[in-house]
């Protein structure tokens, strides 16, 4: 078990692949803010954990005391969660063409793999 809350929420973090800017910004905090809770200057706060635990599905017992499982559910695919807030700000006529190039990008894999 981790030893604090603070490691955990660098261990949870991590574990996403997230670096604390990007992490920090889906739980509606500065980075600065968030660097400070990490390194236990500043309290995660019920707010926080709330955030933290429903935004990642994960599990609250893990944040405060360090019970597993880390996740509540299924691990959040934090790559398309980014990938589905690039296209949902792009317009349409943009995302037809993310669609026809990720299309092609898949013909490319499937050719390299064969």
């Amino acid at each position: 078990m981790e030893n604090t809350i603070y490691e955990r929420l660098k261990i949870i973090r991590t574990t996403l692949k997230m670096n604390q800017r990007d992490f920090s910004k889906k739980i509606y905090l500065r980075q600065g803010s968030y660097a400070r809770i990490e390194q236990g200057l500043i309290k995660a706060n019920e707010r926080i954990i709330d955030l933290i635990s429903t935004k990642f599905s994960v599990n609250k017992a893990y944040i405060k005391d360090g019970k597993k499982p880390m996740f509540s559910g299924k691990m959040p695919d934090v790559k398309l969660d980014s990938l589905n807030q690039i296209f949902n700000e792009l317009n349409p006529i943009l995302q037809d063409y993310l669609i026809v190039q990720a299309k092609e990008l898949l013909k490319v894999q499937k050719k390299q793999e064969s």
